[in-house]
């Protein structure tokens, strides 16, 4: 290999496996695999038609799409013509796509269908900079009089008539391409104000994906379901790059709600996600269950509860040096739970294909209850840590060795260490090259060569580091108490009721809240009741449903200091959304944006404070 480039690993793999299936996706109904030759030819097709378009070295290309095979195509082929491509989630809004797309300077763009591509052209002044638009699915519509509007299968065309006559061009291109030119230029999500477009160099893209190879260990025949949007830098470098790293099947999920349909008849070995898909999966299976027969529901809560306590043994084993008698205990939970391994966890496990080793998270903290359920269940979920700026992974567990509660340990070639603030702090090749067009924002998150990432973390005994919260979202309390608002989030997350809190409180004498209802929830929960509703808003603000909430949140307080307990807090009308700007496209809550839109609800909380402060 010539380079330690990702594009040269996906050539090579054409060349050398071109028979193996490279990846699935659904075609007439059913996943039909695409072979590596099959694979490469199609980047090869498309990579001629962006030369024939006049692409040169260093040019912008963007990406504005859900994902899917032509994502990855344009993708690898836009790297491979020495391109650099700019993912934009196709949630975003007209508005902050022109942003991203002004200020990437991109000279073309490809665009998944005329939804699409109908947003593009409502914006009124589209950038100087951009010559094309690619359309992936169906023929475009309408035209553009500054603007070469052309399909993906007339790209196909004019990339198969332009190699031939031109047979060095890629080659020649593909020999540009070197580990310290720039890959992608990557946005981040905005949740704190303008995005900011973190550069990631093709042997920071590399780093990762053999940090990951070397320290997770894959097997040549895993199959990886990614139902994650490829716009995501998680979902781009340990699903798309890493599988071509690895070799691995890589099958397209055909959209998030055919998500647990897909499990099923693609039957994955490995898989990405995040909290919130986790947390979803959690509670309908918890919902299922409750609403079983009470001998059902008996048998299979022994069988959690007996799994839970094995689960929690093996995690102290870890901690402890061994004594006769554990593997006396060892060998009482084998026998017990190869039976409700059979009746019951089994079971569960055919509902996720029933070939999961394990499972990923990142993007956020996962909750320790729903990652203690998949691992009793016998599908862990291994955690990890990373950012945009780090190209994603830089810490994480392993299916060997997985310390719920952590994110695992620094993987090979990471540099980590903790300020005095307990701020993470990394260096290593993984670590992104600045911010484009933005020098200061750049100098703000380095400090003597190492990266600043804003998270505050503590190592644990044995070198795993444990997420408390970000530096920013730290809440001090005017009696000077600090207060990690993920964690108290976090102890609601497996409660039916509830989909999303957030906590609330900053200089301000306690805590309060917002609460929005999960709908599934909501109608599992006025059925279990017997109560009658006319709509979803009048239900959410019923009196017996507000009381159980308040219930719900006097259990958790149980739990907290006095000083962190939440004193006060309200019930939304409607859940938080990505269309509603609330969430991320990874389903995180915008905290900032949160906060600033129901200021005044929030300041109403306090308003008895308030008062009190005037008086005296």
């Amino acid at each position: 290999m010539t380079q330690e480039t990702l594009v040269h690993v996906f050539w090579e793999r054409v060349k050398t496996m071109p028979e193996r299936p490279a990846i699935l996706h659904k075609v007439g109904g059913n996943f039909r695999p695409v072979i590596w030759r099959e694979h490469g030819r199609v980047v090869e097709l498309v990579a001629g038609g962006l030369l024939k378009l006049g692409i040169k070295k260093g040019d912008k290309l963007a990406i504005l799409s859900n994902s899917r095979p032509h994502w990855t195509w344009a993708d690898i082929a836009a790297l491979s013509c020495g391109a650099v491509t700019i993912p934009i989630y196709p949630t975003l809004s007209a508005h902050d796509t022109e942003y991203l797309l002004k200020h990437s300077e991109s000279v073309g763009i490809f665009v998944e269908n005329n939804v699409q591509l109908a947003k593009i052209m409502s914006i009124e002044e589209l950038p100087e900079s951009l010559r094309f638009i690619v359309v992936m699915q169906g023929e475009p519509s309408p035209s553009h009089p500054n603007l070469k509007i052309i399909s993906w299968e007339d790209l196909l065309k004019d990339g198969e008539v332009y190699l031939p006559i031109n047979p060095t061009a890629l080659p020649e291109r593909l020999l540009g391409v070197k580990p310290a030119d720039l890959a992608t230029i990557v946005y981040t999500s905005g949740t704190t104000g303008v995005p900011k477009g973190a550069m990631l160099l093709h042997r920071n893209i590399y780093s990762v994906c053999q940090s990951m190879s070397l320290y997770v260990g894959f097997h040549p025949d895993d199959v990886a379901l990614s139902f994650l949007p490829l716009a995501h830098v998680y979902e781009r470098m340990c699903g798309q790059f890493l599988g071509i790293y690895e070799g691995l099947i890589l099958a397209y999920a055909e959209s998030m709600d055919k998500v647990a349909q897909n499990m099923v008849e693609v039957r994955p070995t490995v898989m990405n996600g995040v909290p919130r898909f986790f947390e979803k999966v959690y509670n309908r299976i918890q919902a299922e269950i409750r609403n079983m027969p009470q001998a059902q529901q008996y048998l299979i809560r022994w069988a959690l509860a007996l799994g839970k306590r094995a689960a929690v043994y093996r995690e102290q084993l870890q901690e402890r040096p061994e004594n006769p008698s554990d593997e006396v205990v060892r060998k009482v939970y084998r026998g017990e739970l190869r039976v409700v391994d059979r009746l019951v966890f089994s079971r569960i496990r055919r509902r996720f294909g029933g070939r999961l080793r394990f499972m990923c998270s990142g993007a956020a903290p996962l909750s320790h209850e729903v990652q203690l359920f998949f691992d009793t269940i016998g599908i862990p979920v291994v955690e990890g840590y990373g950012l945009t700026e780090t190209a994603a992974p830089i810490i994480g567990n392993t299916p060997s060795g997985n310390r719920r509660g952590t994110v695992g340990r620094p993987l090979p070639g990471a540099q980590v260490k903790l300020a005095a603030d307990g701020e993470i702090m990394v260096r290593g090749p993984m670590v992104f090259a600045g911010y484009y067009k933005n020098e200061e924002a750049t100098k703000e998150v380095f400090q003597n060569g190492w990266f600043l990432t804003g998270d505050i973390g503590e190592m644990t005994k044995d070198g795993c580091i444990r997420i408390k919260d970000r530096k920013k979202d730290l809440i001090i309390t005017s009696g000077g108490k600090h207060i990690a608002p993920q964690y108290l989030e976090n102890l609601f997350v497996g409660e039916g009721l509830i989909s999303h809190i957030l906590v609330y409180g900053d200089r301000r004498k306690y805590i309060t809240a917002l609460i929005t209802l999960s709908p599934e929830g909501l109608v599992n929960y006025a059925k279990a009741h017997g109560i009658t509703y006319s709509s979803e808003e009048e239900l959410v603000h019923h009196p017996q449903v507000l009381k159980e909430v308040e219930a719900v949140v006097v259990r958790k307080n149980q739990r907290l200091a006095q000083f962190e307990q939440i004193k006060k807090f309200l019930v939304l009308d409607k859940d938080f959304s990505i269309e509603a700007n609330e969430l991320t496209p990874t389903l995180k809550v915008k905290r900032k944006v949160i906060t600033e839109k129901y200021r005044q609800l929030l300041d109403s909380l306090y308003e008895a404070e308030d008062l009190n402060l005037q008086s005296k």
